[in-house]
């Protein structure tokens, strides 16, 4: 073993000795500490980062509910729409059946020479 004087304390320094342990012990103590106060630094960023998720995840169910409101909104309009392509279609398909219904009694009322005209013209 090596011996070394201590000059503050005026005893011999060797590892068995209290002074020795205390030192070691001191030490251990501040590399504890020093890691304590990374992992509180560590716990702190997590907590920070949880809660931007936290509110990122709030954010993010604010903007569905929106985007389903939406798309509710856009089918009822789409619904609307549809609706009443269906009944032009049917106003359309009504005015085709008159104006033929028009033209056959046209024809009809028509003489033979009329007819033969408008045939040929056609």
């Amino acid at each position: 073993m090596t011996e070394s004087v201590d000059p503050s304390a005026g005893t011999f320094d060797d590892d068995s000795s209290p002074v020795a342990r205390l030192r070691r012990a001191e030490l251990r103590i501040a590399h504890l500490e020093g890691q304590i106060e990374e992992l509180r630094e560590h716990v702190a960023a997590l907590e920070a980062a949880d809660e931007h998720r936290r509110v990122e995840l709030a954010d993010a169910h604010a903007e569905a509910a929106e985007a389903r409101s939406a798309a509710k909104e856009a089918q009822a309009r789409t619904e609307e729409r549809r609706q009443l392509i269906e009944e032009l279609r049917g106003q359309l398909d009504g005015f085709r059946t008159t104006d033929r219904s028009q033209d056959e009694a046209d024809t009809r009322t028509m003489g033979w020479r009329a007819r033969r005209r408008a045939n040929r013209s056609s």
